[in-house]
């Protein structure tokens, strides 16, 4: 069990969670906070990856390769 104080950090209040608490818990980057009862649940939590102009092109290609048309159905001559 670890002990800490509130503390005042500009216009809010906050912990410092010592590094040994850090580590065992596995937190290191984001966290997930939940507050139920009273009772105060911090948790790692993955970063949402933002999306990219290539994730968005690939998912429009991906649709449109599904696209069934009259066309498709048709024996093509050249």
């Amino acid at each position: 069990m670890t002990l800490t104080k509130v503390r005042r950090i500009g216009n809010s209040k906050g912990i410092l969670l010592p590094k040994t608490v850090l580590e065992e818990s596995g937190i290191k980057g984001t966290v997930k906070i939940v507050v139920k009862d009273k009772v105060i649940m911090i948790s790692s939590a993955e970063a949402k990856k933002k999306k990219t102009w290539a994730d968005f092109k690939n998912a429009k290609k991906e649709k449109a390769d599904f696209v069934v048309n009259k066309f498709d159905s048709e024996e093509w001559v050249w």
